[in-house]
């Protein structure tokens, strides 16, 4: 399964628009639990909207936040984010959404039961997100960097294996556009 999705966002990744102007971007995301890397491929339909097609990799340790007792791993996925520059601050802030599809093997230990296993899972995260550029400059070989904060829901949609932990989900990032 994960290697089904991630030869899916390599194939949209390739794809680029003819008619649209394109830029790509990597992207770090903090959250309470671990961290997400991806890289991208941003397109601008219009002077106000842009939009980015991604794949990277996110890792968890979660501790005991989850259903289990110790939960920890790691995937690799991607999605789609769509932000529109708001006419504030100088143009400088951008609102939007962001979906991210994970195909993940978190590890748990269950103290209670006194069980080692894993459980893959198939995690969607919807976020709605602010950033707030840096810095935009064409003429630079750093594009733009960008600051960015999310706030959404982790919710899995398949799990094979015991469940594990999902819900609300916080994360702060730094977008690099090349």
């Amino acid at each position: 399964m994960q290697r089904l999705i991630l030869a899916l966002i390599c194939l949209l990744l390739l794809w680029v628009p003819g008619n649209l102007a394109s830029a790509q971007t990597a992207e770090v995301q903090l959250y309470p639990a671990g961290v997400t890397a991806v890289v991208g491929h941003t397109f601008f339909p219009n002077d106000l909207t842009e939009g980015r097609l991604f794949a990277g990799v996110n890792i968890t340790n979660r501790r005991n936040w989850g259903v289990q007792d110790d939960e920890s791993g790691h995937g690799f996925g991607g999605g789609v984010d769509i932000n529109r520059v708001l006419p504030v601050l100088n143009s400088r802030l951008l609102a939007g959404g962001r979906v991210d599809i994970w195909s993940m093997r978190i590890n748990w230990r269950n103290d209670t039961l006194g069980i080692t296993a894993d459980s893959r899972i198939l995690v969607f995260q919807p976020t709605a997100r602010l950033l707030y550029r840096l810095r935009e400059d064409p003429a630079n070989s750093l594009h733009t960097i960008d600051l960015s904060l999310s706030l959404g829901a982790e919710v899995n949609i398949a799990t094979h294996g015991q469940p594990v932990g999902e819900g609300a989900i916080l994360l702060a990032g730094v977008r690099i556009g090349l």
